[in-house]
């Protein structure tokens, strides 16, 4: 009797988790999958601003950064970061954030890398892949929308898991009825059934990042209380002030910091804005998950190109290991092309899911009112 009422409160929670905030998983997931490519749809929607010409030598990071800076009119733009091509035929991406306005979106200037030509500028949040990107991650709605994206995906992990109890019992009395599609009344039940578990750990493991990157500050503190190694991390990322002294070259503190990885494809570089502040320049080395952007980084004095810090991500503890697992799980480069293809495909389970669903629980509603809860789930179970 315990057994069933359990079972009964986690049919009643699975039920209704799905359907009062399954369209919300809809839309995150279907959002999600879009973002997987966003950045190969963003070229193929702006190939006059994101393809290079590709004629010539490519031209030095000054000259780039020289030539987006004469670009731009408004004197409250800052140059805050760049970023090379990412591809044979791509173009810099240099980026600017307003010192009047916080609230403004970063302005992006595109150069080509041969000529150093300026193909056109943007502001982040303005066109569609930011558009689609903010809708994903905060419904367009600032913190409160991205409190609302964790708090969905702490739920969905609380529904897959139920899905999976509730499933666990044909399992363990056939792996064919546990798998079994069939056709016709019970099509819908199978689909929803099979299709959760198979996608189950996917799900989980794609929520459980996403939180983590909404609320880290949850997140984090228990990590380290497992994982930490108990050695405080410490780093000197400040410049040494020098009166009249004048700031190096980007190039060359980018040089710097390739010497410092000279097997490391350099990824970003980070201008320094005050007096103190210092060169960040950014590498991926082989074997790093995250592939887009890396995670080993160099902090370089801005006056005497000296190395102030290294933060190497081939020797990290096991917490700075999960940390940057999380990001490339959540978008599967991870795993290179088959796991952004996979993250795609599992972007599009909660649509799947929640149809099946709600028409097992439509049809129930409407042809079997007569029966208690109780019967209509005994009934699935054989």
């Amino acid at each position: 009797m315990l057994n069933q009422r359990l079972r009964r409160l986690w049919v009643i929670t699975h039920r209704w988790l799905g359907l009062t905030a399954g369209l919300l998983f809809v839309l995150i997931g279907l959002t999600g999958s879009l973002l997987v490519f966003h950045r190969t749809i963003d070229e193929w929607l702006n190939p006059q601003i994101l393809v290079s010409a590709g004629n010539g030598a490519s031209r030095t990071v000054d000259e780039v950064l020289q030539a987006a800076e004469q670009s731009l009119t408004d004197a409250n733009l800052q140059l805050f970061f760049a970023e090379p091509p990412r591809t044979e035929l791509g173009v810099w991406t240099v980026w600017f954030r307003n010192t009047s306005d916080k609230t403004a979106g970063f302005t992006q200037v595109y150069v080509d890398p041969s000529s150093a030509e300026v193909t056109g500028q943007r502001v982040w949040g303005e066109y569609f892949v930011t558009w689609m990107y903010s809708l994903h991650y905060k419904l367009l709605s600032g913190r409160t929308g991205e409190i609302i994206v964790g708090l969905c995906g702490l739920i969905l992990m609380v529904s897959v898991a139920s899905g999976v109890y509730l499933w666990w019992p044909l399992w363990r009395h056939s792996w064919r009825a546990a798998f079994a599609i069939r056709s016709g009344r019970r099509f819908q039940y199978d689909l929803h059934k099979s299709t959760g578990v198979i996608a189950a750990l996917l799900l989980l493991v794609v929520s459980f990042t996403g939180v983590y990157m909404i609320f880290p500050e949850w997140v984090r503190p228990c990590v380290l209380a497992v994982l930490d190694d108990g050695e405080p991390r410490s780093e000197n990322k400040n410049s040494n002030p020098v009166s009249g002294g004048k700031r190096i070259d980007v190039s060359q503190a980018t040089a710097v910091a390739q010497s410092v990885f000279p097997d490391a494809e350099f990824k970003r570089v980070k201008l320094p804005s005050k007096p103190k502040d210092a060169f960040e320049v950014r590498l991926r080395q082989a074997g790093e998950v995250r592939k887009s952007s890396g995670n080993s980084r160099v902090w370089i004095d801005q006056y005497s190109g000296e190395v102030l810090s290294v933060r190497d991500s081939n020797q990290r503890s096991a917490a700075d290991a999960f940390f940057a697992w999380q990001f490339p799980l959540h978008n599967g480069e991870a795993f290179g092309l088959v796991g952004r293809w996979i993250v795609f495909v599992s972007g599009l389970m909660p649509a799947v899911l929640y149809v099946t669903g709600f028409l097992v629980w439509w049809r129930r509603r409407r042809t079997h009112r007569s029966q208690t809860p109780v019967q209509l789930e005994l009934q699935e179970t054989k």
